[in-house]
């Protein structure tokens, strides 16, 4: 006989197996397309039932916005407020479990991370597929500002280990790599915050940290930012002994 302890481990199995059944499958992980041409994702539901599917997107640090919802008993997808058709649109295939969310002529602002959501009776829940991020190339970004905050004086001399700070903004989209080089060898160890939007504006923000114990004081230390989706390096750099 089934005791109490077995009986709620194997709700607890059966209920994990229906999460993983039950979970919709954004792809691919990850695209690139060039500003105004077509970006395409495709969302797998695996199960054709009275609840809607919806496209969201969302910028890192940010609330998901709703892009627009679809049926396959719809005729047209439904959009999310202040959502353009003339941007956006949807399709579902015959099975009524395969959906494909399209962005008609990318822009720069497409350069986030979508998602597919589904409702989902059987576990009674909203369930997020994983992000697929798009980055959209071929438009001349501004070129970020860099501020580079070297250590204090004491720290620089030695006393205690330096850390330098970069800080990036005018940023056209929330994804860059950073990169920190000493005497322009790249070096590993840094630690990245995520891009934020700038206050009252549509360009973001973020900052990278970089402590060393043997830097040695008359090293030279670069900061660069490369932007997701252009070729363009910016770089800022002090040296140590410089510091005052």
């Amino acid at each position: 006989m089934m005791t109490l302890v077995q009986s709620l481990v194997s709700c607890a199995l059966l209920c994990i197996s229906l999460a993983q059944a039950q979970t919709p499958v954004m792809s691919p992980a990850a695209a690139q397309v060039t500003l105004g041409q077509r970006a395409t994702f495709s969302c797998n539901i695996g199960v054709k039932d009275g609840g809607a599917v919806w496209w969201y997107s969302q910028i890192p640090g940010e609330g998901a916005k709703v892009i627009l919802y679809h049926h396959h008993s719809y005729t047209d997808p439904k959009y999310g407020s202040g959502v353009s058709s003339d941007h956006f649109t949807a399709t579902v295939d015959s099975a009524g479990t395969g959906y494909q969310f399209i962005i008609k002529k990318a822009e720069i602002d497409d350069s986030v991370h979508h998602y597919c959501v589904k409702w989902y009776t059987s576990i009674n829940a909203y369930v997020f597929s994983q992000p697929s991020k798009l980055t959209v190339t071929g438009a001349n970004y501004p070129e970020p500002e860099i501020v580079l905050f070297s250590p204090q004086p004491e720290v620089a001399s030695g006393s205690i280990q330096p850390t330098l700070t970069c800080h990036i903004s005018n940023l056209s989209v929330p994804f860059g790599t950073v990169n920190w080089l000493v005497d322009r060898k790249m070096v590993q160890g840094a630690v990245t915050g995520e891009p934020a939007r700038d206050l009252g504006s549509n360009t973001f923000s973020m900052s990278s940290y970089l402590t060393m114990a043997d830097i040695k004081r008359d090293s030279q230390v670069t900061c660069q930012i490369q932007q997701d989706g252009s070729t363009s390096i910016t770089a800022r750099s002090i040296k140590l002994s410089e510091c005052s």
